[in-house]
């Protein structure tokens, strides 16, 4: 890992917004929302409430998402690399442990399908952002 004074902090908090604001296309109405919440059992009739507080709050863990990504990929990665390790935090550890943490929590496969496919796309976008950002 490396060492976080060597981290472009601009391009981490632009790569951890970038990462996170898609996730409000991806659970839309014209996204997965809908197969989202019937595999979740989620009344979509019923009103949000607290919708401001998650997005909020659900910064944070995107930002130190974006933290030890940055320190993964490195300084000035090539897109190629970013990209590549991007797919593999996306696929190898959190679509792997979504994975199994669904299996006991007898969750779908469209379930796993979708939540895993935001994630990579969120770790895509970040190596996008770490690797042209100048």
């Amino acid at each position: 890992m490396q060492n976080l004074e060597h981290l472009n902090w601009v391009a981490v908090v632009v790569a951890a917004l970038v990462g996170y604001f898609p996730g409000a296309l991806w659970y839309s109405p014209i996204g997965f929302l809908k197969p989202w919440a019937r595999e979740l059992g989620v009344d979509l009739s019923a009103k949000p409430e607290g919708v401001g507080v998650k997005v909020a709050i659900g910064i944070l863990p995107a930002l130190v998402a974006a933290i030890v990504f940055a320190t993964i990929v490195g300084p000035h990665p090539s897109l190629h690399h970013a990209l590549v390790m991007g797919t593999e935090v996306a696929v190898g550890f959190i679509a792997a442990s979504l994975g199994i943490q669904y299996l006991y929590e007898r969750r779908s496969l469209t379930f796993w399908l979708i939540n895993s496919g935001y994630h990579l796309l969120q770790f895509l976008l970040m190596g996008v952002v770490l690797a042209l950002w100048p």
